[in-house]
C-alpha cells in the first residue's frame, strides 16, 4: 500500500513525502528537466543515474541534474520512506541566485550525486524536511519564500557535503558491486559513449562476450528497461540538447542520432518526453526568453 503523507505545490516546485509498503520500482527510467532531490528517510532502494546503479539505504541524498537518466528500484526490504523535491529552473534559480554565491545551475553539475550522511547530517536535513513540510501545511504569510529558503538551505548543506565542508556529511554513496551490476555498468556505459552507431544487439553481445537473451535478461533486472529503451532514452537526451542549442533541423538530428526514418525518431521522442521535437524546441526557447526577461527585469530595478 502507498500512503501520500505529505504534498505541496508552489510555482515551479513540487514536494512530496510517500511511503510504500510493497515492492514498487518505477516502470521505466525517465528524463526531465527539472532538478530533484530525493532523500530515504527508511528502507533501501537501489538507484540508477545515467550509467551506474547505487545502493541507497537510510539517510541516503540524491541531487539529480536536469536531463539526468535516472530510476529506482527494490533493494532489500520492500518498504520505504522518501522524501521528494522536483523543481524548475525557474523561478527559483533567480531566487537561488539572489541569495547565494554560487548559481544553481553550477551548483548541480558540480555537486549531484549520491551521498551517505552520518547521525548529524540526517538531523540537518530531515529538519529542514520538516520545515518545509510545516510551512506547505500552514501556509502562514510569506511561506512560499520560507520554502524556497529551506530548500536553498538544503542545496548548500549538499554543497559543503561535496566541499568537505563540517556539516555532519557523510561520504559519498559505493557503486554497486555484484557481478551483474558491475557488468551491467560497463555495458551502459559503452551504449552511453556509442548510442548512436549501434544498430543491433548483436554488437553489444560480441563485444562483451555475452549471450544475447542473457544480456536483455540482466539488464532488465539491473536498469529496470530493456536494452533498446536505453539506446532510444539516450538517443532522446541527446536530442532535446540539440533541439534546445543547436539551429539543427528535426530531420538533420534524427541521422544524427542513427534513426534510419525521421517518423521513427519522432514516436520514440514523443514516447519519452510526451511532445513533439518541433514543440520541444518552441517549449524551450519560450523559457529562456522569460528567463532573459525576468534577468533584465532584476537589472532595471534600482
Amino acid at each position: 500500500m502507498n500512503r501520500v503523507i505529505f504534498e505541496g505545490v508552489l510555482d515551479g516546485i513540487v514536494v512530496d513525502r510517500i511511503v510504500r509498503d510493497e515492492n514498487f520500482s518505477m516502470p521505466s527510467m525517465h528524463i526531465h528537466p527539472e532538478y530533484e532531490i530525493y532523500y530515504l528517510l527508511e528502507g533501501e532502494r537501489y538507484f540508477f543515474i545515467e550509467d551506474k546503479t547505487y545502493p541507497i539505504n537510510k539517510g541516503s541524498l540524491v541531487l539529480i541534474d536536469t536531463m539526468k537518466i535516472h530510476k529506482t528500484s527494490d533493494y532489500g526490504r520492500a518498504a520505504h520512506d522518501r522524501f521528494l523535491i522536483e523543481f524548475s529552473s525557474e523561478p527559483f534559480a533567480t531566487f537561488f541566485g539572489a541569495m547565494c554565491d554560487i548559481p544553481l545551475q553550477s551548483l548541480f553539475a558540480g555537486h549531484s550525486g549520491v551521498w551517505e550522511l552520518d547521525e548529524k547530517g540526517r538531523r540537518t536535513v530531515e529538519g529542514l524536511i520538516a520545515d518545509i513540510a510545516d510551512e506547505f501545511r500552514d501556509q502562514k504569510p510569506h511561506y512560499q519564500t520560507l520554502v524556497m529558503m529551506k530548500i536553498a538551505e538544503l542545496l548548500l548543506f549538499a554543497a559543503r557535503i561535496k566541499t568537505g565542508g563540517r556539516f555532519g556529511a557523510g561520504e559519498g554513496a559505493s557503486l554497486s558491486k555484484t557481478a551483474k551490476h558491475t557488468q551491467i555498468h560497463g555495458i551502459a556505459e559503452f551504449i552511453s559513449n556509442n548510442y548512436a552507431v549501434i544498430k543491433s544487439l548483436d554488437e553489444i553481445c560480441e563485444r562483451f562476450y555475452i549471450n544475447k537473451c542473457y544480456l536483455c535478461r540482466i539488464f532488465k533486472e539491473v536498469t529496470g528497461s530493456t536494452v533498446q529503451e536505453y539506446i532510444h532514452m539516450r538517443r532522446v537526451k541527446k536530442a532535446q540538447e540539440l533541439l534546445e542549442n543547436s539551429v539543427m533541423s528535426v530531420s538533420e538530428i534524427s541521422a544524427s542520432l542513427g534513426y534510419g526514418t525521421v517518423t521513427h525518431f519522432e514516436r520514440m521522442f514523443r514516447k519519452h518526453t510526451e511532445t513533439t521535437p518541433l514543440k520541444y524546441r518552441k517549449k524551450m526557447r519560450l523559457i529562456r526568453q522569460k528567463v532573459r526577461e525576468r534577468k533584465e527585469e532584476e537589472l532595471d530595478r534600482p
